[in-house]
């Protein structure tokens, strides 16, 4: 059973070494490394009833592909950024809009 708030079931994907920490906290972890199959993973957390799903930013190749398979599972994707991926300027209006299914 993962973290959840309400009825809303948390899950993270990453890396085994970032993972830890989530759960600790308590949130379903799916373990990739950089460059596998995060869409796979998306599913697989989907499956199990996650609802919100954070990907850390360093294990994905496609975030476009990723968000479009996060929209047809029905889930809220949050893609994290960390200290291995290439830093890039958030538009939280644009987060925002997604978050509550209008983007």
């Amino acid at each position: 059973m993962g973290l959840s708030a309400g009825d809303t079931k948390l899950s993270v994907i990453g890396d085994r070494q970032s993972l830890a920490l989530f759960r600790m906290v308590g949130a379903s972890t799916y373990e990739v490394q950089p460059g596998e199959d995060v869409e796979e993973a998306v599913r697989r957390a989907a499956r199990d009833g996650s609802r919100l799903i954070i990907v850390l930013k360093h294990v994905v190749r496609d975030e476009e592909r990723l968000r479009k398979v996060a929209s047809q599972e029905g889930v809220t994707l949050l893609v994290l950024p960390t200290k291995w991926a290439k830093a890039e300027p958030i538009n939280v209006e644009k987060l925002l809009m997604e978050a509550l299914g209008l983007g």
